[in-house]
């Protein structure tokens, strides 16, 4: 591995991050590695389907749900906030594009040096005794040879917000060839070795990466800064269509056994015993809502009303 560029964001925004990772990969030619910290958050794979993976009911009176965030890479689910530190590798690549150990085995020494024993399992997270503490995920963009590995680190994570949002409250009917999370049961670094706060642990598992891996310097990063950063947060990171928008086309079937295809986040075909063609017709092309089409309020919401019901219009805060 060639030697490193460590960045530091001072940002503590998810889309910000999300997108300071885009840039890098496509618009710098460092050996980089890059450490973050989000506020509260639900970030989903490229290739996942919210309504299957987050709990999108309202989580306040005001009808705010969790903050959700689509990935670059692939993989399965994970939370996001101050306790989670973020670590991302962005590298030049001529040969062996994805390669996962090349990644986790630096971070999985460093915890070793720094007294949390761990294993990396088959599917390439870092379990202690038995429970996962970090999950990784990779993207490839050939055009460039540049990879992008990333992986969670639960240092002192809320658990309990942690296991509420990564799962419907409700399993809704639906079928579809996205990606499903695969669940373990995880634990926080902290709980077994206190080594301070979150910011304390860090600067502890930098020092000891630095050790093992050639470095040549640690800078702070600002996101917000950036011209191109804030137009990729602006014009797709926040924006309903990524976010819900680029799910994989799926099937729901509601309770009365009617057959809603969606794509694009938009519905595209309904079979239905209730409906005539002609009554079908006026909801096709309307986007459906957090709950699955209209079991929710009882109406079919569309466009504006639907974003501002259930605050699909992600604001950044």
């Amino acid at each position: 591995m060639q030697k490193l560029r460590i960045y530091i964001s001072d940002s503590t925004n998810v889309f910000y991050n999300l997108a300071l990772e885009e840039y890098l990969v496509t618009s710098n030619k460092e050996d980089i590695l890059l450490f973050y910290v989000n506020t509260d958050a639900v970030v989903i794979g490229k290739h996942q389907n919210p309504w299957k993976e987050v709990d999108l009911t309202p989580i306040n009176k005001n009808l705010e749900t969790h903050t959700v965030a689509r990935r670059l890479s692939g993989g399965g689910t994970v939370f996001h906030d101050r306790g989670n530190i973020n670590f991302s590798f962005v590298r030049n690549k001529e040969v062996d594009f994805v390669n996962f150990k090349e990644h986790i085995e630096p971070v999985s020494a460093a915890l070793n040096s720094l007294g949390i024993l761990n294993s990396i399992s088959p599917r390439n997270d870092i379990f202690v005794n038995e429970h996962k503490i970090s999950g990784n995920a990779e993207h490839v963009n050939s055009k460039v040879k540049r990879i992008l590995h990333h992986g969670t680190l639960l240092y002192d994570s809320n658990i309990i917000k942690l296991n509420g949002s990564i799962k419907p409250r409700k399993a809704l009917n639906i079928k579809t060839h996205a990606v499903d999370s695969v669940r373990s049961p995880v634990m926080n670094i902290r709980s077994i070795c206190d080594l301070g706060d979150t910011q304390s642990f860090l600067d502890k598992l930098i020092s000891e990466i630095k050790s093992n891996l050639g470095v040549q310097s640690v800078k702070k990063i600002q996101p917000e800064n950036i011209a191109e950063v804030c137009a990729l947060v602006n014009n797709k990171y926040t924006t309903w269509n990524w976010n819900f928008g680029h799910t994989p086309q799926f099937t729901y079937t509601n309770k009365l056994g009617e057959e809603i295809k969606v794509r694009k986040g938009k519905i595209e075909e309904i079979k239905s015993s209730y409906l005539n063609p002609n009554e079908t017709e006026k909801y096709l092309g309307n986007y459906i809502d957090s709950q699955g089409y209209f079991e929710n309020s009882g109406t079919v919401l569309s466009g504006q009303e639907i974003e501002n019901y259930f605050r699909f219009k992600i604001e950044i805060k």
